[in-house]
């Protein structure tokens, strides 16, 4: 598998992260805003950027202190003598099989001038590759994570932070066939609830530049602008925590005046499992795959109502009707309920450029006759993130089997020379056949507000085919 899951935002702006490492996540981005032109693209005022890294400098410090062994029993012991081990940073890599890294980490009584007491502290660490990799994670002796690396979330190592205190993080990893590389190993500082939250006013700060670019109005902006402007770091200077504080909630009470119109725009964000047919494994282990999948997304609907979800391929639909037709039933009942949603229409998900017409059109014709008779779904949206390749045809091919619009990313991930420059426009077959097309923002879609902003940047329709317009 090369997915991770990303699951629903809930109320409390906290989002759900689970250790499903079968699924991931794809965003579909439908916006509710006022119909206005195209605005021009414009590189933000230096000092929204400035004032965004400064506010993120205050929530979270390197771990800078640590050292790796191959495997040894206990590393979460603090007794042990690690002087001999070898110095890592950011960027090791870590080869295949059991190894252990520990950290120490003594919290400062402020960061960069910022105050620490009282805050919860959280370590972050994140790999980069494929392949699966185990950790088990232990703070000062305590196991505080056991799981897989890709659904890693920041784990507390305390709740009330007191200057001089003194962490040793440990980490055992059982890395799979592929290498992994070290790309985050930080502790964040969130500050206790009686304070505001530099971290949130600096998400929000980013968030908000992608829309009010996207649509453009002198009143709003000048708000905004007031908002930054409020947030005075020389009461940090000056040692004036109360004051800088209150610089925060200030800022905060100048965005309050955004709220409802930056509430006119809608995400919906549709859970999505992308299952290749064999992919270094063999076609059993593929069945199960899905059948593991899939039951992760219905016990998810139980846990969470409001959790939504969308698959495609028919292939693997008519496995779970052969093996597991219980399984198979609830999901003919959440697609009445509209909760299971089916895309691509297509027998698999096919390379799109070295088949034939023919063979394109079977792969449409057999699958939505099997939609159709199975679940009453006569499907609408192509759905093929994964091709290496998409001929000219397929907006005819598409169109003429009763497809509408396509969903993929590929050319935004697999790039080398040059970089795409649309995401949602009308592609245009050379019959005149248009297909509404649009490409998420990556292979699996996080659901950071920064980056769901952006996205509402992007996603208004073309008045014109080709991406143009």
């Amino acid at each position: 598998m090369k997915d991770a899951f990303a699951g629903p935002a809930a109320a409390t702006q906290k989002y759900l992260r689970t250790s499903l490492a079968a699924i991931a996540f794809a965003l579909i981005v439908w916006v509710v805003a006022p119909s206005v032109g195209l605005a021009q693209e414009s590189k933000p005022p230096d000092r929204y950027t400035e004032v965004a890294n400064k506010l993120l400098s205050l929530t979270k410090l390197p771990l800078s202190d640590c050292r790796w062994h191959a495997d040894v029993a206990h590393p979460e012991d603090g007794s042990l003598d690690d002087s001999a081990w070898k110095p890592i940073s950011l960027g090791a890599n870590f080869e295949s099989g059991a190894q252990v890294f520990r950290c120490w980490f003594t919290v400062p009584q402020k960061v960069n001038g910022y105050d620490v007491r009282a805050a919860n502290l959280k370590f972050a660490m994140d790999l980069q590759g494929d392949g699966m990799t185990m950790l088990s994670i232990y703070s000062n002796n305590y196991s505080i994570y056991r799981g897989n690396a890709d659904t890693l979330e920041p784990v507390s190592l305390t709740t009330n932070a007191q200057p001089g205190q003194r962490f040793l993080v440990a980490v055992r990893l059982e890395v799979g066939d592929q290498p992994r590389k070290l790309v985050r190993s930080e502790i964040l500082i969130e500050p206790p609830a009686t304070r505001p939250d530099p971290a949130l006013l600096q998400l929000e700060i980013l968030s908000l530049q992608p829309i009010l670019r996207a649509y453009p109005d002198p009143k709003r902006q000048k708000q905004f602008d007031s908002a930054v402007a409020a947030i005075d770091f020389s009461k940090l200077n000056a040692g004036d925590q109360a004051g800088f504080d209150a610089s925060l909630q200030s800022a905060q009470n100048h965005l309050q005046a955004l709220q409802s119109w930056v509430r006119q725009f809608k995400i919906r964000a549709v859970g999505n499992s992308h299952i290749d047919m064999a992919w270094l494994w063999p076609w059993t282990e593929t069945v199960e795959l899905v059948h593991n999948t899939f039951r992760s997304a219905l016990d998810m609907m139980h846990e969470y109502p409001t959790f939504t979800y969308t698959a495609s391929t028919a292939r693997a639909y008519e496995w779970m009707e052969e093996k597991y037709p219980q399984l198979f039933q609830e999901i003919q009942q959440r697609v009445k309920e509209g909760r299971w949603e089916i895309v691509g229409g297509m027998w698999v998900e096919p390379d799109l450029n070295m088949p034939g017409g023919e063979s394109l059109t079977r792969q449409i014709l057999i699958g939505k006759q099997y939609f159709k008779k199975k679940f009453g779904v006569d499907v609408k949206i192509g759905w093929n993130p994964d091709s290496f390749g998409y001929n000219a045809q397929l907006p005819q091919i598409y169109k003429k089997s009763g497809i509408d619009y396509f969903v993929t990313q590929k050319l935004l991930w697999a790039h080398e020379f040059t970089t795409f420059p649309y995401k949602l426009f009308w592609w245009q077959a050379p019959d005149g056949s248009r297909l509404l097309t649009y490409f998420p923002h990556d292979y699996a879609g996080g659901i950071d507000a920064e980056s769901l902003a952006t996205e509402i940047d992007h996603e208004k329709i073309p008045s014109q085919c080709c991406g143009r317009g």
